[in-house]
């Protein structure tokens, strides 16, 4: 009996690690049709079948069982937009704008609201706004695999993805006979590798490859199938190349002039695929990679080493990654099928799942490719995608890459910091053409692949998204205390302020204040003005970006020992910026005007960026702000789009709510998720899966506060505090970092915002700033234990419980273990 017990245990413990991990299916996904290629909103095959990536080539697989689809994307290729013009043009910058933009503000300065002639929009659209296209992200090419085997005969099928494995597979019986898939797409290797293999038959295939491009050439050949194709710019379109190999053993293989290959009664085959475009991330003219050579080398090397061997270096690649952070809630299976699981409603086991997913996708679509993950992370299959499933710079592209850093994916943060330095450099032209500004880099609301950093297209979309960006660029560095990287990237966080020192300009009552800008994508005075009457005048979200922008070039500067007199001059800019104001109904405004109105429920809650992702409005401490964040939030409502219910998980952990966070995360997986777990805004968007992700960890861990009086036992007293009320009002000035901050220790606060539902549990790996990593476990709602790994030499105090810790000391590799009094 007892021996039955320890099997039983072990295998209710297998069967709970693999619902942790393993999305499964008992049919295949729907066939992508053109009436769904065509409309973005029309579901089925993006919104069933399962993804695969290695960060810049991925695909995704439906298990069909006639015919399998492979659809094949390259995070480089884009169309419909310009590459290879000279420096100021390719930044898409309108030229000569500057010579107006005094006149665009002079709009502003006399309040022409709305959108006739001579209104902020309408002068903003005239002479500032790009006309440039932006062009999209577009699929790349797809591979057909045809078995002619009937639907109508098969028995116990399975289609399943092991995100801790990164292994796809397909399963399914036809009488005795037994037929098994396997699909990766390796990092190692950069090959998409395939495998069919059967037991008790042989396999009979024809693969084919197509592509929604121009093709320009497609021959089948011995064991190999090569499509050349490009991709329709507005000038010198993209080229780009893929290779199929067959390697079915000794079975007979035979090569059609119509550019298809046939495979007959074979017992194991394999499948090569590698895929290149010519992109560099090469400013101005993003050409030059030699891909059909890049092509056939990778094929050929893969081919070389084999299966068995890419499924290794693959399978170890994956899970080591997937294995530095993982979330364990206790809960018992349901033993349903994926979408079954969603249907049947809100679990354990879905949260659970929907967390341990989001880590794989995020590790599957963002690597060391040249770009980072865009609206779609990797995936579209449509010409015209939605919203160009592009860079979106007024949340989108930052949200991507929250997760990274809490949920031990830091490797994942490389294309966002090659991005940047791109966008730096073409940015500088933008500051200088588009509003005469010599000093620093400018970035507009939407971004592509070719350096567009203009202001975009409608002047109600003014945005200067630099600060934005340089958050997570800066934040990266505070989990790491990396000083080499913090070199590496201090010119792109001084050049982005540079931009603002000389951007900002007085206002009415003497404060600095960026314009022209808006409050993403909000309208306010409406019923005099309509509701496209967006643009604005220090909007707080960019006022808060900027004061965290300020703070974080003073510390870089410092830890640097660099630029004394830039850090100087930020330091009497700071306190000049307008200050955070409480509204008329106890709110935060969102602009320096009482515009706010109760009922409104925008999905965009920009005016709380100091609350999440940034550091400076707090519960504990600062209550006031506080009390009127929690205002903003009920007047903005529960229900809402995918990636904002993930903005909204996170804001509600910041107020040390679990339930309410928990309450939104529920929704984000159980009514905001597609059958393949991708985040449904509607459409499809990886934000949503990635900002939820972000939540999570801010439930279990925070480390956004600093210690600057190390000698204080009470947080209130120790923390530092970005904003001071002056003389008892409503308004909030902007304070200035001493130079303590840059040395000043993170406080690491366990379980902030532990649900109730989530009475036990642990949670392994998640990263803290400061260089730190943390294990906690927690049972009957309360702390047990918390393993805290320095990853550098650091400095930290714990606050737990209501009570804050001393500061603790550690090197590298030296462990602190908290436990609960």
């Amino acid at each position: 009996m007892k021996y039955l017990i320890t099997i039983t245990i072990l295998l209710f413990s297998v069967l709970q690690v693999q619902a942790q991990f393993l999305l499964t299916y008992d049919e295949p996904a729907t066939a992508f049709s053109e009436a769904q290629r065509n409309d973005y909103r029309k579901p089925g095959y993006m919104q069933e079948a399962l993804p695969l990536g290695n960060g810049r080539l991925g695909a995704m697989f439906s298990g069909g069982i006639a015919e399998e689809h492979i659809m094949l994307n390259d995070i480089t290729l884009w169309m419909n937009a310009k590459r290879g013009l000279n420096e100021v043009e390719q930044s898409g910058t309108r030229i000569g704008a500057y010579k107006n933009f005094d006149k665009v503000r002079e709009a502003y300065r006399n309040e022409k609201y709305g959108t006739a002639e001579g209104s902020m929009e309408a002068t903003s659209t005239k002479y500032l706004s790009s006309e440039q296209p932006l062009g999209n992200y577009a699929p790349f090419t797809d591979v057909f695999i045809t078995t002619n085997h009937n639907p109508n005969e098969v028995s116990n099928y399975t289609r399943s993805l092991n995100a801790f494995t990164g292994i796809g597979s397909v399963n399914y019986s036809i009488g005795k006979a037994n037929f098994k898939r396997e699909y990766f797409c390796s990092y190692p290797n950069d090959v998409l590798a395939i495998r069919y293999s059967a037991q008790n038959a042989t396999i009979n295939l024809s693969i084919k490859a197509s592509s929604l491009h121009k093709i320009t050439s497609l021959k089948a050949d011995g064991n190999l199938l090569v499509l050349n194709g490009e991709a329709a710019m507005e000038n010198d379109p993209i080229q780009f190349q893929k290779r199929v190999y067959i390697d079915a053993g000794k079975a007979k293989i035979t090569a059609n002039n119509n550019g298809e290959l046939q495979v007959e009664n074979a017992k194991d085959v394999k499948i090569y695929i590698s895929a290149y475009t010519d992109y560099l991330p090469d400013y101005p003219t993003f050409k030059g990679r030699n891909f059909e050579a890049d092509a056939e080398k990778t094929l050929e090397t893969a081919v070389n080493l084999g299966y068995k061997v890419l499924k290794n270096a693959h399978v170890k690649d994956v899970s080591s990654l997937m294995d530095n952070c993982e979330l364990n809630l206790e809960y018992k299976p349901l033993n349903l099928t994926t979408d079954e699981l969603i249907k049947n409603g809100p679990s354990l086991e879905l949260e659970n799942l929907y967390f341990n997913y989001a880590r794989y996708l995020q590790l599957s679509c963002s690597r060391n490719a040249p770009v980072p993950s865009n609206l779609q992370g990797l995936w579209n299959g449509h010409l015209k995608p939605a919203w160009n499933a592009d860079y979106h710079t007024d949340i989108n592209l930052a949200m991507n890459y929250w997760m990274v850093e809490t949920a031990n994916l830091p490797s994942s943060f490389a294309p966002y910091v090659s991005y940047l330095k791109m966008i730096a450099e073409s940015g500088k032209y933008t500051a200088r053409e588009s509003f005469g500004i010599e000093q620093g880099w400018s970035m507009g609301l939407n971004g592509n692949v070719f350096g567009f950093t203009a202001p975009n297209v409608h002047g109600r979309r003014m945005q200067q998204s630099g600060a934005w960006l340089c958050q997570n660029l800066f934040e990266h560095y505070a989990f790491s205390k990396d000083k080499k990287y913090l070199e590496e990237i201090y010119p792109i966080l001084k050049g982005a302020a540079e931009f603002y020192m000389e951007f900002l300009a007085p206002w009415k009552d003497g404060s600095l204040i960026v314009y022209p800008t808006w409050s993403p994508e909000n309208a306010y005075l409406v019923k005099e003005f309509g509701k496209l009457n967006k643009q604005a005048y220090g909007a707080s979200f960019e006022q808060q970006l900027a004061l965290n922008l300020f703070t974080d070039c003073i510390e870089a500067s410092i830890v640097l020992n660099k630029d004394e007199a830039f850090r100087a001059k930020l330091k009497t800019i700071i306190p000049k910026l307008t200050p955070q104001k409480i509204g008329q109904y106890g709110q935060i405004q969102e602009w320096p005007e009482d515009w706010d109105r109760p009922t409104d429920q925008h999905r965009h809650i920009s005016h709380l960026m100091a609350l999440h992702p940034g550091r400076d409005f707090s519960p504990l401490t600062t209550p006031e702000l506080t009390t009127a964040a929690l205002v903003t939030m009920k007047h903005r409502g529960d229900i809402s789009t995918g990636w904002s219910t993930a903005w909204k998980t996170n804001f509600w952990a910041r107020l040390h709510n679990g339930d309410k966070a928990h309450q939104f995360y529920q929704f984000l997986t159980s009514k905001r998720a597609y059958p393949n777990l991708f985040d449904f805004h509607p459409p499809f968007q990886i934000d949503g899966n990635f900002g939820g992700v972000a939540g999570v960890c801010e439930m279990l861990l925070q480390s956004h506060l600093r210690s600057i009086n190390n000698s204080a036992k009470q947080i209130e007293q120790a923390a530092f505090v970005g904003y001071q009320n002056k003389s008892n009002s409503n308004h909030f000035i902007p304070k200035t970092p001493h130079d303590i901050i840059a040395n000043a220790p993170y406080i690491l606060h366990l379980l902030p915002a532990l649900p109730s539902v989530w009475p036990n549990g642990s949670v392994k790996g998640l990263r803290a700033r400061g260089g730190l990593e943390v294990d906690i476990i927690w049972k009957d709602g309360k702390l047990i234990e918390a393993k805290i790994t320095a990853k550098t030499n650091t400095s930290f105090r714990v606050y737990s419980e209501g009570n804050l810790s001393q500061v603790f000391s550690l090197n590298k590799d030296e462990v602190k273990v908290w436990k609960s009094k």
